[in-house]
């Protein structure tokens, strides 16, 4: 999962979703030093991931895509998720996702001093092209992995992600379809 799902499945408490966010920044590191709720949303982030990681639907997507984007298929898939979420967001939420947008923009800028300061700037980004929003369209996604692909350390085939979609589109939605109350399920556990 991507930024877009793990702010949704986050809940309504500001402080449990910036938590979810900093999760990625987090990894193995000791979160003790955060207030209780922030701490909940990185362990509810890293519960979202290994639940994601392990489910035999997503995994079926990554071994499709493996073959094409190699090193960068877990990356692709998130996106494709998140794309997928975003692209059907009334299904899922009451809220229109353009006000969730803005209040999860809103938020992440009041707690921003607790992210590094590369994803601080990355923030400023993120609310200026309305990311969360955009990976609706194909465009809002293509612009995602081309930037990702110019940043990449390694071949990354990014640039022809967009494209994969589009050509398997109904079998990666099935999937995520299937997969996605299920991890919404599990993760009311955890709220």
């Amino acid at each position: 999962m991507n930024f877009l799902a793990h702010l949704f499945l986050s809940g309504t408490d500001e402080e449990v979703m910036v938590g979810n966010l900093l999760g990625d920044f987090m990894k193995g590191r000791k979160v003790t030093s955060f207030d209780d709720k922030i701490i909940k949303g990185i362990l509810l982030h890293r519960k979202i991931d290994e639940f994601t990681d392990n489910h035999p639907l997503v995994i079926k997507s990554k071994e499709r895509l493996r073959p094409l984007f190699k090193h960068y298929t877990p990356v692709v898939a998130d996106i494709y998720y998140d794309h997928f979420l975003a692209a059907n967001w009334n299904e899922y939420s009451e809220i229109t996702l353009k006000k969730f947008a803005k209040q999860c923009y809103l938020v992440l800028r009041k707690h921003k001093e607790l992210f590094p300061p590369r994803f601080q700037q990355a923030l400023v980004y993120m609310r200026f092209r309305n990311v969360l929003v955009s990976y609706a369209k194909f465009s809002g996604i293509d612009f995602a992995f081309n930037r990702m692909a110019i940043r990449s350390n390694y071949p990354s085939n990014l640039n022809n992600a967009t494209e994969e979609l589009k050509v398997n589109y109904k079998l990666y939605l099935s999937e995520f379809r299937e997969f996605f109350p299920q991890l919404q399920d599990y993760i009311k556990g955890e709220l």
